[in-house]
């Protein structure tokens, strides 16, 4: 029998710093050498609603979440009536004995409730925003994790002395006041020992953001939509420190426009939306395959259709974002499904697309876009950036005259960018021949428009086998030869990757056909894999399983059996065990 993380849930409405707590706690245990998973919920609202946050903590790396809750905090109502269920056997509830009346016929069995006086001692607005302080201590006097090492990460979280003063007072006074309430001494179940290796607290979003810095961007733009905002927040954040622009256009049209004019200047740029301000991108994205520039746009997916659930997760939008803009032409895809891949693929992809000179889709989504995991630093000593087929005036000089759309076996041309005088050339939407001109609106040209159209059609195609040599499309996990392979993509990962491990220590075999790029599609890769499998199960976030219908169109294969989630909340390694052992049996 696995053993599963400690798991701890803060709830309350929003206000109450209930994601700071989870963030303390998540970084107190980092620092003593706990790895934490850090998931946020919180509700469509502009105030109030119920805001929980569940940090899971071991002693060796986590890589997803778990529902079943080891304790629960709840500073309101909803945060204890949502979750009775989720309440594991001998699982402790604290509680403020104010604001919340259990309901003893729902509690689970061998589930203690801790009545403790938390909001109503304090006064007003400091009943909000220091909640989470009083809340912390009464963890800690009722779970055993150490209350100086909440402490420590207080003291390095507040930029006024008084403020610190008043939360560290707060804390401890909980603390006690729990303590000689409830004085039996509890420890906690995982030991603390830092090991002297340096770990960062991040989310997906914030690695992408890292990852473009890395690669050197320069500028960014868009418009705020959850769950993508954040990517621009975070360079925004940096602008200064690292000499990038960022403009907050008028809407996501806008944005997309002026990163499209960002990369025609030669300017390393990124855009981060998602799926409704995608789809007023899409216009926009055509241009850039058809004018060659590159261009790179995080879409983090959220519930849909139309505005949906915009602060819940899923898988959805894979059919439209790698079909995304009228006509054909091809696009780069990836699909991150950790924070590590987020900020290495983001580094890579901005190589791919200037390489290649087409558009580029970082398609993630609220549940990795939003979750913060206990990481090592990035080893990125080895990164390196390649900017393809940029040239200089020298080059310029002996290539006259200078046609931006040459003919090309691998369909890559030449490219100058503004300021270089020999290079100067025309970037348009319009079919065009080699020289940028419109294909129907030049006489020479109109006669043979047909001819110039099927050209402009196979230069852009002819990309495709050099992308596909360039990226690693697919990646498996676990033993070569298994039971049961298991296919998934993007944010799933985790998740996945927890289940296999524990079903492998078992006796049984299965191993995780990850689906990293899923444009160009791996072909050949992915029927591989699955042409020497025994028995395959397919994992994905949403309702049609889009991956199988890819990898159908394909390949000509299909899974074996299916497991889809479109409730708007992600995979636990625990539900996956379950359907793996449904199946295996």
């Amino acid at each position: 029998m696995w053993r599963k993380p400690f798991t701890v849930m803060f709830g309350g409405q929003a206000g109450y710093g209930i994601m700071s707590a989870g963030a303390i706690v998540a970084k107190a245990g980092a620092r003593n050498g706990l790895w934490a998973f850090v998931v946020n919920e919180y509700p469509s609202l502009i105030k109030g609603g119920l805001n929980t946050c569940i940090a899971s903590f071991d002693s060796n790396p986590v890589q997803a979440y778990e529902e079943r809750l080891d304790f629960l905090c709840a500073l309101s109502q909803e945060a204890l009536d949502q979750n009775y269920n989720k309440l594991d056997y001998g699982a402790a509830v604290l509680y403020d004995s104010e604001a919340v009346n259990p309901d003893r016929s729902k509690v689970p069995q061998a589930v203690t409730l801790y009545p403790v006086k938390l909001i109503a001692s304090l006064s007003g607005e400091t009943a909000k925003v220091m909640a989470n302080s009083a809340m912390l201590g009464a963890f800690c006097a009722l779970s055993g994790f150490p209350i100086e090492k909440i402490a420590d990460i207080m003291k390095t979280g507040f930029i006024k002395a008084k403020v610190l003063e008043q939360n560290l007072t707060l804390l401890y006074q909980t603390f006690n006041q729990t303590r000689s309430l409830y004085p039996e001494e509890k420890n906690f179940p995982l030991s603390f020992k830092a090991d002297g290796n340096r770990k960062m607290l991040l989310n997906g979003n914030d690695a992408i953001a890292m990852g473009a810095i890395k690669a050197g961007v320069k500028f960014a733009a868009g418009y705020p939509m959850t769950p993508g905002s954040s990517v621009l927040t975070y360079l925004a954040d940096h602008a200064v420190e690292y000499g990038l622009v960022f403009k907050q256009a008028e809407d996501e049209i806008a944005a997309v426009n002026m990163l499209i004019g960002a990369g025609f200047a030669g300017v390393r740029a990124l855009g981060s939306t998602s799926g409704g301000g995608f789809a007023l991108m899409t216009e926009a994205l055509g241009f850039a395959a058809q004018a060659e520039v590159p261009l790179v746009i995080v879409n983090a997916q959220r519930g849909g259709p139309s505005t949906g659930l915009p602060t819940r997760t899923a898988q959805a939008d894979l059919n439209f974002v790698v079909h995304a803009s009228q006509g054909e032409f091809p696009r780069i895809v990836v699909a991150p499904g950790d924070v590590e891949e987020c900020f290495f693929e983001t580094f890579q992809l901005f190589n791919l697309v200037e390489k290649f000179q087409v558009p580029g889709i970082i398609l993630t989504d609220k549940y990795l876009a939003d979750s913060s995991i206990v990481h090592p630093y990035f080893e990125d000593g080895e990164l390196r950036v390649d900017r393809g087929a940029l040239v200089d005036e020298s080059w310029l000089k002996d290539n006259q005259p200078y046609f931006r759309y040459r003919a090309a076996d691998d369909g890559v041309s030449p490219r100058a960018i503004p300021g270089q005088i020999k290079g100067r050339h025309i970037a348009t939407s319009y079919t065009h021949g080699e020289d940028g001109f419109y294909s129907s609106g030049n006489r020479e040209y109109a006669a043979h428009e047909p001819e110039i159209t099927a050209a402009g059609l196979d230069k852009l195609f002819a990309k495709v086998p050099g992308i596909l040599q360039e990226i690693q499309g697919i990646k498996l996990h676990g033993p070569q030869d298994a039971e049961l392979t298991i296919v998934g993509w993007g944010s799933s990962k985790g998740a996945i990757l927890e289940a296999i491990s524990k079903v492998n220590q078992t006796g049984r075999t299965v191993n995780f056909l990850q689906v990293l790029y899923l444009s160009p599609f791996p072909a050949q890769a992915v029927q591989d894999v699955l042409q020497d499998s025994k028995r395959t199960l397919l994992i994905e976030g949403n309702k049609t399983g889009q991956l199988g219908g890819m990898i159908r169109t394909y390949t000509g294969l299909s899974l074996n059996d299916i497991y889809l989630k479109y409730d708007s909340r992600p995979f636990t390694p625990t539900l996956i065990i379950e359907k793996i052992e449904e199946v295996l049996l």
